[in-house]
């Protein structure tokens, strides 16, 4: 700070002479003089008056110049004046918003005085300025293990003009954060300096990736323990026993190897390793169980004569709970209890692997044929309860030792093993038809609806050898099935895979469609809860001249096969670009915009056009966010974290989209530089008729809230959405409750 404000002294008076503000002003009071001298005398001496008249105009000139210099002086000092209104709030916001504290201080025979705070101090510390100058509160909430090396600093202060330490303060809120404070000398008598206070508790407090600093700042409970160069424990702070259950005495002298019991290292006898972070389970003074991570650095110099090392302690128990919450919610389908997507995908590929060479497998997809019209005639909650009782129905069908899988809705699914003749499968398909086609009773007027399903199936080897072709190949055969119009079944036949036209036609296409105007954007509003626009989505479209408009899940299958991913990637941004400069060329201001990315878009290409933009215009990377689907998170590539830490780092806001859909939601919380999620649209949708959708969404908001990160809900339909949205402290959200996407020169307009 310090250097940017020498910068800017030397920068203003090597500004030329003529340049400057009072130069400037002289020299225009000097030419209106002139011109008033010369010009008035002109117009006197021209006019045909009286010699009376002209005499007293000329007794008059004076004093009309006294009026022309009021009005003139009135002029100037106005825009001075609100050139200084505007820089003084520039300042007060800048102040505001910054992460680092400023403040003056005085060092008086009574103690040491603050004079003045930056007001973003109630905002970090959460003490008010009024609360900070009040005598001794400097002292009086600095760690006790830490007050002599303060008082040493003060005296410092008598022989250095500036320099910089680092202690543990306490927060309003009751726990301690590591500060760096940094003193610069402004006047010896009396002694007074200017500072600034900027929290690096994430330098103390790390795992994998340097983050749980961020956490500690948001309510994960961290405390810290000084460590001599025998690795023996010199003292401990409040939060390090409250979270280990252990008292000072017991911690004293003692190894942190004696102490506490590691899970993910092998050799207990050997010190815990510096600068990585170990996971540590126990018991606290309540007997419950804890986890916590454990890191050890090397102490800072000068942090106290006899500490060679810290060791960190933040209690993740809170976050393990609500970890394998999440990954429940990942494998299970919430209606019908049965194991999800996610569930089927594992246990395939395990049964692959140990099935016999001579048995047969095979993957049956049901789905309900016009299932939407059940819910369109009789409501989401009727075609719930009949999705529960056919649940029911196909487990009472499922051969012993199968499972029973929900892909969504009223997609299910099984995987037969064991299977020996092709004649077993069928039986079993057809016991699965009876169990649609039975009636379903309603709960008044007799009422009953029946129900069809389009089941198709892919056998194992014969139609492939990997679970992921299977499945592949077991929807296309269910979709085989919907369009055939008196059979409601159907085998994985090789044609199926290859008579694909719409996918041939796009196979050719992808190559010159982003010469062509048929790759277009269009653009979805996020609003805050109080309705205001604060961003837009950029979502892709592809109108293809013969096939309609495609969305992304559509024709990215293509573009990936040629290779070419990486380049739509690029277009997409740089037509957002393009299209952010003509909004502001109007006059509208879009807010922040959002990019839909999948992994194999985040790529070192990827990263050298955004350092680009980043050079041509920096101001612009502040307001591109992009959306990294969760799911396609699961199996990163290569290089990918780092990518998207490099990138993080260039400013630009990295979102985890469709959060909760996939396995490791919690893991990229850990791993990633996230500052916002998006709630996949499914836990959105019976929000309000669901009472364990809206606890689980709030379960999620709250834990994300507690993690300093920001909350968007995707999908919202209807006002009772938002409001269970609104009371559950959701930041954003996105539904066609207001609009559906829309082209660039519709999305801001107010129909």
């Amino acid at each position: 700070m310090k250097d940017k404000m020498k910068l800017t002294t030397q920068h203003k008076w090597r500004r030329p002479f003529f340049k400057r503000p009072e130069v400037i002003l002289v020299i225009a009071y000097i030419v209106a003089a002139i011109v008033w001298e010369i010009g008035s005398s002109a117009l006197i001496q021209n006019l045909t008056l009286e010699t009376d008249t002209q005499n007293l105009m000329n007794r008059w000139k004076p004093w009309g110049f006294v009026v022309l210099s009021v009005f003139f002086l009135f002029f100037f000092t106005r825009i001075w004046v609100l050139r200084l209104k505007k820089s003084r709030e520039l300042l007060y916001n800048y102040l505001g918003n910054s992460p680092t504290i400023h403040y003056e201080l005085r060092s008086l025979d009574s103690g040491i005085r603050i004079d003045w705070v930056s007001p973003n101090c109630e905002r970090i510390m959460g003490y008010s300025p009024e609360e900070v100058k009040a005598p001794g509160w400097w002292l009086r909430n600095i760690h006790p293990n830490d007050t002599q090396l303060a008082k040493k600093t003060i005296l410092r202060s008598l022989e250095e003009d500036q320099f910089v330490y680092e202690y543990r303060f306490r927060h309003k809120q009751g726990h301690y954060v590591w500060v760096r404070d940094e003193l610069r000398r402004t006047n010896r008598r009396p002694l007074s300096f200017q500072g600034s206070w900027t929290n690096i508790s994430a330098d103390y407090v790390d795992n994998s990736n340097g983050k749980a600093g961020e956490l500690s700042e948001h309510g994960v409970l961290s405390g810290i323990a000084l460590l001599n160069k025998h690795r023996k424990v010199i003292s401990v702070d409040a939060p390090f026993t409250e979270i280990s259950g252990l008292t000072e005495a017991q911690c004293v002298n003692s190894k942190l190897e004696e102490l506490f019991t590691a899970t993910d290292i092998d050799d207990l006898d050997s010190n815990f390793p510096c600068n990585q972070s170990i996971l540590i389970v126990g018991r606290n003074a309540e007997k419950k169980r804890y986890s916590a991570v454990l890191t050890i650095r090397e102490a800072v110099s000068g942090f106290s004569e006899e500490a060679t090392y810290t060791a960190t302690l933040s209690d993740v128990t809170r976050m393990k709970q609500q970890q394998r919450q999440l990954q429940k919610l990942a494998f299970f389908d919430d209606l019908t209890g049965l194991p999800n997507g996610n569930s089927l995908a594992l246990d395939l590929s395990r049964l692959l692997d140990e099935l016999p060479s001579d048995r047969l497998a095979a993957v049956l997809v049901m789905n309900v044929d016009h299932f939407h019209q059940v819910n369109d005639k009789y409501g989401h909650h009727i075609g719930d309860k009949i999705l529960q009782r056919l649940t029911q129905r196909l487990k009472e069908v499922t051969p012993f030792g199968t499972k029973l899988y929900n892909l969504g809705g009223d997609e299910f699914a099984i995987v037969l093993n064991h299977i020996v003749e092709y004649i077993d499968i069928q039986n079993i398909i057809l016991q699965i038809q009876k169990a649609y086609e039975r009636p379903f009773g309603l709960t008044s007027d007799d009422q009953q609806v029946q129900l069809t399903a389009s089941i198709g199936a892919s056998v194992y080897p014969l139609d492939g050898h990997d679970s992921g072709k299977l499945l592949a190949q077991a929807n296309l055969a269910m979709n085989s099935a919907k369009d055939q119009q008196n059979e409601n079944q159907a085998y994985f036949k090789q044609e199926l895979e290859n008579r694909s036209y719409d996918e041939i036609q796009l196979e050719e296409d992808v190559h010159s469609v982003l010469q062509s105007e048929q790759m277009q954007l269009v653009y979805q509003p996020v609003l805050n809860m109080d309705k205001q626009v604060v961003g837009v989505e950029a979502l892709l479209r592809w109108e293809h001249p013969e096939l309609g408009t495609l969305h992304p899940e559509k024709f990215l299958p293509q573009f990936d096969a040629n290779g070419m991913l990486d380049t739509l990637g690029i277009w997409v941004i740089e037509n957002v670009v393009a299209q952010v400069e003509r909004w502001q060329q109007q006059n509208i201001t879009p807010g922040k915009i959002a990019i839909n990315l999948a992994t194999e878009q985040i790529s070192q290409r990827l990263y050298q056009a955004m350092n680009r933009l980043n050079k041509e215009n920096p101001k612009l990377l502040a307001k591109i966010e992009f959306d990294l689907s969760e799911s396609s998170l699961s199996e990163p590539l290569p290089n990918t974290l780092d990518i998207i830490e490099q990138l993080h780092e260039l400013g630009i806001t990295l979102v985890i989209d469709r959060f909760g859909k996939g396995i490791g939601s919690m893991l990229h919380l850990k791993t990633m530089a996230v500052s916002k999620i998006k709630i996949e649209r499914e836990f959105i949708r019976d929000l309000d008729t669901n009472e364990r959708s809206r606890n689980l969404v709030k379960a999620v908001i709250r834990m994300t809230t507690e993690l300093g990160l920001e909350v968007q809900a995707v999908g919202v339909e209807n006002q009772a959405q938002l409001d269970k949205l609104k009371e559950f402290g959701c930041h954003y959200w996105q539904g066609q409750l207001y609009k559906l996407p829309q082209a660039a020169d519709d999305v801001f307009s107010s129909d």
